[in-house]
């Protein structure tokens, strides 16, 4: 019989294939890509353009901003959704329904509910949570530190870890707004025998000590506890009587609206001034400007928001404070000389922010009203991603 090898020629042992490792870059994230608080801009729109009923991802991307439901960015935010417990459903041509955890966070029945919920919401991410009990309410480092101990104790990997630390900090700053109240409470409905508070509120103040190495968001001179999801960012100047008219006007006027009254010096903790104005004006539901004065830095602000195409009710003290092109907006002139003009002023706001709100497109300028219809994210360019 012949030899089968060609003379001359070595024999070539092939090698077994093998499965290849997964590269770290390809492996699921463990954790969202996006804060809660963005998150929750999928559950909202649920509730607010189908009634709370399953939507359709498609439908969904346009509600939330995005043009086409295989937008990367959409994908990154519903997928964050999920991993926060507010819906279930993820993919472009997925059917995206509410949760009953997110039921809480979009409709609670009353505030503790909503904050209960948002703090449900953040330990639905395991990672989030083992961090959180890793340091025991303990202050978090902001330095190399907290990253080693998150990759090193925790798995993320290193070129992920920055990210995660942006959301988890980014996530306590924003738990902190609503529990203000809620750990306040926790302590003072301790009975007098002794017994334990509540248990909605119990486990609150241990993410509460792990923000204490944050400065407090809320610089004026009445720390509140946030509770409501839609903010009112309002522009105005600053002084002694301007800011008694914010605290005991034009807050609970707008809270009556439903709506979280911002006001800029309750923003300021570090990085751009200006960057984290237009942050909040483009977050912001509605704006509130007070005229009065006509303060530079106001009309500044409000030239940053007619150009994000954001509905603006306005309130002066007299009418030549307000600009020709302006007037025939919603406008609030209030006189300080008249009856009563505090609580009519209060009144007037609520109802104007409660009108807007059906009807934002009227107290938009005509020339910025097309910026509002458009979606608010252009499309994406292809990209390889992670």
């Amino acid at each position: 019989m012949a030899d089968s090898s060609v003379e001359g020629k070595p024999t070539v042992k092939r090698r077994k294939k093998t499965t290849p490792k997964l590269d770290a870059a390809k492996k699921p994230w463990t954790f969202p890509k996006n804060t809660l608080e963005d998150a929750i801009r999928i559950a909202k729109a649920i509730e607010e353009k189908n009634a709370g009923n399953p939507m359709p991802a498609r439908e969904l991307a346009v509600a939330v901003g995005f043009r086409q439901p295989q937008d990367w960015r959409f994908l990154d935010l519903l997928r964050s959704a999920n991993q926060y417990g507010l819906v279930a459903g993820t993919g472009p041509t997925a059917s995206v329904q509410l949760t009953p955890l997110g039921q809480d966070v979009i409709a609670p029945s009353s505030p503790s509910q909503r904050s209960d919920g948002l703090l449900k919401a953040f330990r639905s991410v395991k990672d989030f949570e083992a961090v959180e009990a890793f340091y025991g309410g303990k202050p978090i480092p902001e330095d190399e530190f907290f990253l080693n101990t998150v990759t090193r104790e925790f798995g993320v990997p290193r070129e992920r870890v920055d990210a995660f630390a942006k959301v988890f900090r980014e996530n306590l700053q924003y738990l902190r707004a609503f529990s203000l109240g809620t750990v306040a409470s926790a302590v003072s409905n301790s009975a007098a025998d002794g017994s334990s508070p509540a248990p909605t509120s119990e486990k609150a103040p241990g993410v509460l000590a792990s923000l204490e190495k944050f400065p407090n968001l809320v610089l004026s001179k009445e720390p509140r506890s946030r509770e409501f999801l839609d903010t009112c960012f309002v522009m105005m100047p600053f002084g002694e009587w301007f800011d008694r008219y914010y605290q005991e006007i034009y807050v609970p006027a707008i809270k009556d609206a439903g709506f979280e009254p911002i006001r800029a010096d309750e923003l300021f903790t570090t990085g751009s001034v200006v960057e984290q104005i237009w942050e909040q004006i483009e977050k912001a539901k509605l704006l509130l400007a007070d005229l009065s004065g006509k303060n530079p830095n106001v009309f500044y602000e409000l030239g940053l928001a007619h150009a994000a195409g954001q509905p603006v009710i306005f309130a002066a003290a007299q009418v030549d404070d307000v600009p020709f092109d302006l007037r025939h907006l919603r406008v609030i002139i209030y006189d300080i000389r008249e009856p009563e003009w505090a609580a009519k002023l209060k009144k007037s706001v609520t109802d104007y922010l409660r009108n807007a709100a059906k009807d934002p497109a009227k107290s938009i300028p005509h020339p910025f009203r097309k910026l509002a219809e458009e979606p608010a994210n252009p499309p994406a360019k292809p990209s390889r991603r992670a």
